[in-house]
């Protein structure tokens, strides 16, 4: 086996682990494909060439590696794949003066379990028991639990 096609294994074996890292992050099979290919081109260079031949592989191997991973992160080359954008979404926040179990209110939406109630004018996301409340129907306040208003219709209309 001749050195070029060595360093051509060895090359593969990079080029898939640097997809896996900069272009394709997440997916796994291009860094253990790569990895398995850079290994086995070091074997192979160990096995044809020696052992001295085959450390200098390994050993410049593994600065190419280091040196490209290095570079490639200060290079910018992520910057493209980044998330920049924040969610400006905000989870239910629960005021206890101003809402507290037994508080009646009004359903402003369709719970089914989850929907929009309306207590002392402020509107909330609320939450039943797994029945479902009609809009418009009076509700009650059960609990307040890990910012969740849970609640029950209060005069529950049976068909």
């Amino acid at each position: 086996m001749s050195l070029g096609l060595v360093i051509l294994i060895l090359f593969v074996g990079w080029a898939l682990l640097f997809l896996e890292i900069f272009i394709i992050p997440g997916s796994f099979v291009f860094a253990v494909i790569g990895t398995m290919t850079m290994f086995a081109g070091v074997v192979i260079s160990y096995s044809v060439f020696g052992a001295v031949e085959g450390t200098i592989t390994l050993l410049i191997t593994a600065l190419f590696s280091f040196l490209s991973i290095v570079f490639g992160f200060r290079s910018g080359i992520m910057n493209g794949l980044m998330l920049r954008n924040q969610s400006k979404g905000k989870m239910n926040e629960i005021d206890e003066k101003k809402i507290k179990p037994g508080d009646e209110g009004i359903a402003l939406s369709k719970i089914a379990p989850i929907g929009k109630g309306l207590f002392n004018d402020v509107t909330y996301e609320v939450q039943s028991l797994g029945e479902w409340i009609i809009e418009g129907t009076a509700i009650e306040v059960l609990k307040i639990s890990l910012n969740k208003v849970i609640v029950k219709a209060k005069n529950p209309q049976h068909g």
